[in-house]
């Protein structure tokens, strides 16, 4: 028998953490709506948060070297934090994805003796560099949520209670006319105002492409609110048709129109791939940083597809690699190369058919934290 006036501190720094908790936090609700929950999340989370501590804003690093620059100010967010939850006494504490900040946050809450359960969802990517981590997080959280069925492994083999709960691109729907030839590209250049600084050069690039390739061609770009001033200011020259939406159920009508996507790598390329969306990877770290992470590792590939079966089947562009030459030649290939796109989605679909859940995702999770309050 679950209490009443339960409050739940939730933790998201990044755009796909964010949309992980509001869904979740609407979940749970159904359950028992009478749960308050606080913390740390985006603009979707805010609309549930009775109070919100800090807003992915405060969030927008990416790479070692950027994160190290920023070590101090982390310190203080973490320890006003962990003061917080001491102080308000949690029923619960969930971290949701972001190891780098939530894992110290975390210790630093065991460090002031809190004693309630406190969960984990998004697997760090142990199986890709720092394996060690594994352990750690076994010294300190009580369960982790996995989104992938071959991540358990690596944490149950240290006696961390590991449940799957799937994706959430469970709840994306394909795009039925995928091959048709339309007039929609969609462009996503990042969440991170660091991404769209490093990254926007090669969208301007796509776009001069396009537009001597064909002036009836519409850019879709959706993004987050504290990005759209900037998107369009770097976009007030082009002379294409630009949709930037915030949207979601503009996003949603729009993505149906598109026949291809530009991504910058991460949770994005995974949801464009499960609209059945041809894309290309594009994705460039501070040199420095990627230089310390090649010692680390263990794989070839930034895009999870790739990874599980150790193969190119997204075409991806990245660091080092990534130049205007490289890119021209990989973006002339995604919009001229119908054979190559038509490979691309078949082969995804496999690969989707074998990790994708038969329950939704946010449901199970919804069930895992309800357990974790009797």
């Amino acid at each position: 028998m679950i209490k009443n006036n339960l409050k739940i501190f939730i933790s998201a720094t990044e755009q796909s953490g964010d949309n992980i908790g509001y869904n979740l936090i609407k979940e749970i609700l159904k359950t028992n709506d009478k749960i308050k929950f606080e913390g740390v999340g985006g603009e979707k989370m805010s609309s549930y948060l009775n109070t919100q501590f800090f807003s992915l804003k405060d969030f927008n690093t990416m790479g070692i070297l950027e994160v190290l620059f920023s070590i101090s100010k982390f310190i203080k967010m973490i320890k006003y934090l962990a003061n917080i939850i001491k102080n308000n006494n949690y029923d619960l504490v969930i971290t949701i994805d972001s190891p780098d900040f939530n894992y110290p946050l975390v210790k630093e809450i065991k460090k002031n003796k809190y004693n309630k359960n406190i969960i984990h969802i998004v697997a760090p990517t142990v199986w890709a560099w720092r394996e060690y981590r594994a352990k750690n997080f076994a010294k300190i959280y009580n369960e982790l949520l996995v989104l992938f069925e071959f991540e358990i492994k690596y944490f149950v083999k240290h006696g961390l209670k590991t449940n799957l709960i799937g994706h959430p691109i469970y709840y994306i729907e394909k795009n039925k006319n995928y091959f048709n030839k339309n007039k929609n590209i969609a462009f996503l250049p990042g969440s991170r105002l660091s991404e769209l600084d490093k990254l926007f050069p090669y969208f301007q690039n796509a776009y001069e492409y396009l537009l001597n390739l064909n002036s009836n061609i519409t850019i879709f770009i959706p993004t987050l609110e504290h990005l759209k001033p900037k998107i369009i200011k770097l976009t007030k020259s082009w002379k294409l048709k630009i949709i930037i939406s915030t949207n979601s159920l503009e996003n949603e009508r729009n993505y149906s129109n598109c026949s291809k996507a530009l991504v910058c790598s991460g949770t994005a390329s995974l949801e464009i791939a499960k609209r059945n969306i041809p894309q290309l990877i594009i994705y460039k770290l501070n040199f420095f940083t990627e230089l310390i992470a090649k010692n680390f590792i263990k794989v070839k590939y930034a895009n999870i597809l790739n990874i599980l079966e150790n193969e190119l089947i997204i075409p991806e562009i990245t660091n080092s690699n990534l130049n205007k030459v490289s890119f021209e030649k990989g973006f002339k290939k995604l919009i001229n190369d119908d054979k190559s796109n038509e490979e691309q989605i078949n082969k995804i679909n496999k690969i989707l058919k074998n990790i994708e859940t038969k329950n939704p995702p946010f449901y199970s999770a919804a069930i895992r934290i309800l357990a974790n309050l009797n």
